[in-house]
């Protein structure tokens, strides 16, 4: 799968033919970030529009379930088991979701973890500022218990998912 600046779809193919197999539209921004669960063959997508959709991957033509953080989405994954979808906003908060119901189920936010810490003098502060820093990658860990997160930054994040720790 594939999603594009312009226009905003997703394209399907089967890797053994090359053939396309379907378009998927329904974004309204450029699509960011593509990410099929191995559990339940789903795909999620992330878009600048300021969602996440979750598409049946072996049903052509279906329509999409709608996950709604408050920014523009840049990365989506999910946990190895497929019951729980983490989306990365531009607003530097990793948002969890339940796949089924389409509810939250907590966020982390990542501004303070992603400028890695404090300085005193204004000349370093500059440098560390939080402003435009997010996170652009982000990936469950193979047990499904941490995620890992980078991007606009020098910063790698580790966090713990239940608890919500660095």
């Amino acid at each position: 799968a594939a999603g594009t600046a312009e226009p905003f779809n997703i394209y399907v193919w089967n890797l053994q033919t090359g053939k396309l197999l379907d378009v998927l539209a329904g974004h309204d921004g450029p699509i960011a970030d593509l990410a099929f669960s191995a559990a339940n063959g789903k795909l999620a997508s992330a878009s600048w529009d300021g969602t996440a959709r979750v598409w049946e991957g072996y049903k052509p033509g279906t329509s999409a379930e709608v996950f709604s953080p408050p920014a523009d989405v840049l990365a989506v994954a999910w946990r190895p088991d497929g019951k729980q979808l983490a989306t990365s906003s531009r607003e530097g908060v990793i948002h969890f979701w339940n796949p089924e119901t389409a509810r939250p189920d907590g966020t982390i936010s990542g501004r303070r973890d992603i400028r890695g810490g404090r300085r005193r003098d204004a000349k370093t502060a500059a440098l560390t500022s939080a402003e435009g820093k997010c996170f652009t990658s982000i990936s469950y860990t193979g047990d499904g218990e941490c995620i890992i997160a980078g991007g606009r930054s020098k910063y790698i994040c580790l966090y713990a998912v239940a608890p919500k720790l660095l």
